[in-house]
């Protein structure tokens, strides 16, 4: 008996070093199934849509992941993620938006319902830039949501893929801690096979959602 009980005595010292390091998310027990159609008690934030939010199955995209968000120009990702970033700062929280892209447009931006009052927008010079600053703010634990906009022109560039496969190895620990969403929009979904830096990206994602333009 008093080697069980040692045994769970270690086991829970294990627990609580994995829970301080990583988050309390990072390691969870079993827990049964439940019904179908109940949705699960994971943290998550409403894109905005209640039918997309629907079939998430959860509520919205999950906190403290990672997220892809993949669809040609004009087919409304752009507004998606937008009103996503409007969902996450209904509690007041900060959010922010990396313009790699160069496309972030406030006064649309306003009209998504967001409030630029607690949006950080930044616009780095280059991708590394890009990628340093969304690991500072999405790894600070400060911010509801964090989007980024422009993986487009470095889709096939190995380089960026090992730079941005780093980044998103640094932040899991982090994301998991605070609960902040890092939501990616690029519009390649047919080339994440032959894209290094599109399979770093879909290795790290939860949820990957493709809009197609009909």
């Amino acid at each position: 008996m008093s080697t069980k009980r040692s045994k769970r005595r270690r086991l829970e010292a294990a627990v609580a070093r994995v829970h301080r390091r990583y988050g309390t998310q990072s390691l969870v027990r079993g827990k049964p199934p439940t019904a179908i159609g109940t949705a699960t008690a994971i943290p998550h934030i409403s894109t905005g849509f209640l039918p997309l939010d629907q079939a998430l199955g959860i509520g919205g995209l999950p906190k403290g992941r990672v997220s892809e968000l993949v669809g040609p120009a004009t087919s409304g990702k752009t507004t998606l993620a937008l009103k996503f970033l409007a969902q996450a700062q209904k509690g007041g929280g900060q959010v922010a938006y990396v313009d790699q892209a160069r496309a972030f447009d406030p006064d649309y931006a306003h009209r998504c319902g967001l409030d630029l009052s607690r949006l950080l927008v930044v616009a780095p010079y280059d991708l590394p830039e890009a990628l340093a600053m969304t690991e500072a703010l999405a790894g600070s634990g400060g911010l509801e949501a964090v989007v980024f906009d422009g993986l487009d022109a470095i889709w096939g560039d190995a380089e960026t893929a090992s730079l941005l496969a780093a980044c998103l190895d640094r932040l899991a620990a982090p994301l998991a801690r605070s609960g902040t969403v890092l939501l990616f929009l690029h519009g390649h979904g047919a080339a994440v096979g032959r894209s290094p830096a599109l399979s770093a990206l879909a290795h790290h994602a939860t949820v990957r959602l493709h809009i197609v333009r009909e």
